[in-house]
């Protein structure tokens, strides 16, 4: 059985404030969330008849269909998430439990993940994923499991399943499996580009190619991994660097790849164009401290998540209408 750690964390007023600022500037959207993004509703339908439900539970009844999923923890405002879900939780016929996001991380599971304080503040993404590995049966057992992030309900069941399925058979030799979505236009439904890169990962899902060889990938709402196998105080930076539009971020990119004995990964993406999947394989390898594999795969839909955008609320609701 497998345990699956749903992250549904949110940001402090400042916090939210500064993002908002840096999707105008760096994205030209519009940010209009302003209170608990998984509980935000969105409209659907279920037997030719529009439905009304929070966001984090679209990822919960699938996970909850999953024979394979053993026990669920959910990390984010506990009292917020009791008071909305206490009756879809009280009816799961497996274990399923929330854990508050400003709980602090206990003293045996610092020490037993050599937690730096000053680089993982209880409350931040990795402190919550953290806290939901220990406070799940993959913790315990020192486990891989699988984290969903709560924010993207056009990922299907159906997905998961398949990439469990691919995850299972690399789990022995890797900390981090993650699948990378193939995007085979030049931006997917969200009007986002992808990341290009030389798919030299042995799995192939298609023979489109740009007119250097690459293929287009972004991340979905899905990652297979096990703490216990990498240094989990390396988490928050790498969650910061998943938006490398501001210059701030980019800077602190290229020192942490020089450092790490790649001072040309700018140079190979930009302008040589020739950065593969491998060669970003053995980068974040290194930077975690413990081997990543990324697994490309298809299922455009699974990348698609609600930022809090009014662009990406407007999108996803006509998606989820006419599902």
């Amino acid at each position: 059985m497998i345990s699956a750690i749903v992250m549904a964390g949110y940001n402090n007023k400042w916090a939210v404030r500064k993002y908002a600022r840096t999707i105008a500037e760096h994205y030209g959207e519009k940010f209009i969330e302003t209170g608990y993004k998984p509980l935000r509703e969105f409209e659907t339908l279920e037997g030719g008849n529009p439905v009304h439900k929070p966001l984090i539970l679209f990822t919960l009844e699938k996970l909850v269909e999953m024979d394979r999923i053993g026990d669920i923890t959910i990390v984010g405002h506990r009292m917020l998430l009791e008071q909305r879900l206490k009756k879809f939780i009280k009816n799961v016929d497996k274990p399923c439990k929330i854990i508050n996001q400003n709980s602090k991380i206990p003293p045996d599971v610092i020490k037993r993940f050599n937690i730096l304080p000053r680089k993982m503040k209880y409350n931040s993404i990795a402190g919550n994923m953290i806290k939901g590995y220990a406070g799940s049966a993959a913790g315990k057992n020192a486990q891989h499991a699988l984290f969903v992030a709560s924010d993207s309900p056009m990922t299907s069941r159906n997905f998961i399943e398949y990439f469990l399925d691919v995850a299972k058979d690399y789990e022995q030799g890797f900390a981090i499996i993650l699948p990378a979505v193939l995007i085979e236009d030049y931006t997917d439904r969200f009007g986002r580009m992808p990341l290009r890169l030389i798919n030299d990962s042995g799995l192939k899902l298609s023979d489109r190619k740009d007119s250097y060889g690459r293929q287009g990938f972004r991340l979905s709402s899905v990652i297979y991994a096990n703490p216990c196998e990498f240094d989990v105080n390396s988490a928050n930076t790498a969650y910061n660097l998943r938006k490398c539009l501001n210059p701030k971020v980019q800077l602190k990119l290229f020192r942490i790849t020089r450092a790490q004995g790649y001072p040309n990964v700018y140079s190979k993406h930009f302008l040589r164009k020739d950065l593969s999947v491998t060669e970003v394989e053995n980068i974040t390898s290194e930077f975690f401290g413990g081997r990543l594999k990324i697994i490309p795969v298809r299922d455009v839909e699974s990348s698609y998540d609600y930022d809090g955008t009014d662009h990406e609320f407007r999108k996803l609701s006509r998606m989820l209408r006419k599902r």
